[in-house]
């Protein structure tokens, strides 16, 4: 069994220290010229916000910056946004710039958790608050944690495979985890460990991290899992490009739609056109709508000086979180999904369906 919990950063830690120190100096420099409050407001009056996001491959993200930015402007707030293209000198990069423009919130979604420790450290000291977007930052007290559940995540996803489990037999079931340096993955984990783990129903016969969340080496484990156990059951996956992973490894090996049930997380477009066809099971929806204008509420309730929203619970540190609803997508109530669920703009049932979807629910 394949299988490892290491820790791995996406860049070399010697690199990563050299990069924190050279932008030490520089961001000391630039305290010098001001408070944070006090730069460039995008051409907008109101409160100057910095969103960082790690890469703009993931559907949800794109999604949520643009959400971010027309709940900033409702609430009178102006918005500097970067994606960072899974680099992570350039996001490091591009956060320097928004502290020389006078953020007054960062609102992080780093590329490497385990990285960003002294950039938390650099903002604090400007006076700038940070919110931690979708994962806490390792080693650090952000000042506002806004993020989904990832053991409820983990369970969901786990609970969706033990309900297709055949009868009558023990289950052949493969893992595909995400990257083993971040929290999603590890809190995850406690649920597929729990709930998979030590099921007598259930033969694990495939596990595996996928560093950097690749899709390609997502595949590269499927197909792996697949040359090794021809028969699987069920995929257990993280998220949903690694589903997508899953499925091209299953039309690779002749396999047809419906038969090997798998999960995912995000209920992005794709993943929801091959829940319709058979070819991924279910994926896990974070209500992505609600957790961008979240982060935006706080950013400005931080900079106005006035009291953020109540958390539902904290971190071990004492640092509010507040979390993101989940619901599980199947092809069950995809319709409903579509219909009923899914924020304006998210998807088209034409991306699901073709093009007849528009009459597939009956909407």
């Amino acid at each position: 069994m394949a299988r490892s919990r290491k820790p791995s950063a996406r860049r070399p830690t010697v690199l990563v220290a050299v990069i924190f120190a050279a932008l030490s100096l520089v961001l000391t420099a630039c305290a010098a010229q001001g408070d944070a409050g006090q730069g460039a407001s995008a051409g907008n009056k109101g409160n100057l916000i910095g969103v960082s996001l790690y890469t703009n491959q993931v559907a949800r993200f794109n999604f949520e910056e643009k959400k971010m930015k027309e709940v900033a402007a409702q609430n009178g707030d102006s918005v500097i946004s970067n994606f960072a293209n899974n680099n992570l000198e350039t996001q490091l990069s591009q956060i320097q710039s928004m502290f020389q423009r006078g953020i007054k919130v960062l609102v992080l979604n780093q590329i490497n958790s385990k990285a960003f420790a002294p950039i938390v450290s650099q903002a604090q000291q400007r006076g700038i608050k940070v919110i931690a977007y979708d994962e806490d930052v390792a080693g650090a007290n952000v000042d506002y944690v806004v993020q989904r559940d990832n053991v409820e995540m983990g369970a969901v996803q786990a609970q969706s495979v033990i309900d297709h489990l055949p009868a009558g037999r023990v289950a052949k079931v493969a893992i595909i985890r995400g990257d083993p340096s971040t929290p999603a993955m590890v809190q995850m984990s406690e649920s597929y460990d729990k709930l998979i783990g030590n099921n007598p129903k259930i033969e694990v016969v495939y596990d595996n991290t996928t560093p950097g969340w690749d899709q390609a080496a997502a595949q590269r484990n499927a197909e792996a899992a697949l040359q090794k156990e021809p028969n699987i059951d069920a995929f257990l996956v993280m998220w949903d490009n690694g589903a997508q992973a899953v499925a091209q490894a299953l039309k690779a090996t002749g396999k047809q739609a419906g038969t090997v049930w798998s999960t995912g997380s995000d209920g992005s477009p794709a993943s929801l056109a091959y829940i319709a066809q058979g070819w991924q099971g279910q994926t896990t929806w974070t209500a992505v709508d609600k957790q961008a204008t979240n982060a935006m509420t706080i950013a400005h309730a931080f900079a106005s000086g006035s009291e953020p929203p109540t958390p539902d619970s904290k971190t071990q540190a004492g640092v509010p979180v507040l979390h993101t609803p989940l619901s599980s997508v199947t092809k069950d109530n995809l319709c409903e999904f579509l219909t009923k669920s899914a924020p304006t703009g998210w998807v088209k049932q034409e991306q699901v369906f073709g093009s007849e979807g528009a009459s597939t629910c009956g909407q």
